[in-house]
């Protein structure tokens, strides 16, 4: 989320906290167990004036982790990108900028499914996701096309007319030519 504001921080801090309240609300409708942090000055990158993070508990960790952000920058971004705000006097000022992640979606999905992972190995969709998924509950698939066979399998030789791949049988190997000698550089 990104929003523009006029000078003055009594309205990039309100729409700060809009931001924030909206990604509380995602979290909450999820179900998820959070907390919100007032970032210190140490913590804050060079735009932000003004950081919250909010970490959601994630079980496999056994600890919280950050899965939103939102920063009021005042006029640090619109200086460098030239966002200007005309006053009612008629006077050019730099506006106020004000970020905001509604989720980091990787990390919510950890949180997501560490939160809702039940003994048999399923998952509870929460509520609020149920319309979209058509379902309550993830289970495992009863058939898995794939087959994973794992990492550095010994390769066994080809032989002379055996196809590449079994499911390619007309896929025949094609020797490749190169030049007897290359020029690299100048």
């Amino acid at each position: 989320m990104f929003g523009v504001t006029s000078p003055g921080l009594e309205q990039s801090s309100q729409l700060l906290e809009e931001f924030l309240s909206l990604q509380m609300e995602i979290l909450t409708e999820l179900g998820l167990h959070f907390r919100v942090l007032d970032m210190p000055t140490q913590e804050l990158g060079l735009p932000a004036y003004r950081k919250f993070d909010i970490e959601a508990w994630m079980p496999g960790r056994g600890r919280f982790g950050e899965v939103t952000s939102a920063s009021n920058c005042t006029d640090f971004q619109s200086r460098r990108l030239h966002i200007m705000f005309q006053t009612e006097a008629g006077e050019l000022e730099f506006a106020h900028t004000v970020n905001a992640t509604a989720c980091a979606v990787p990390r919510l999905l950890i949180a997501l499914l560490e939160s809702n992972q039940q003994k048999d190995g399923s998952v509870l969709v929460p509520p609020a996701l149920q319309p979209y998924l058509g379902t309550d509950r993830i289970t495992t698939p009863t058939h898995v096309p794939l087959r994973y066979i794992g990492p550095n399998q010994p390769q066994k030789p080809r032989l002379p007319g055996q196809p590449l791949h079994a499911w390619a049988p007309g896929l025949q190997a094609v020797p490749l030519r190169l030049p007897c000698c290359l020029r690299i550089g100048r």
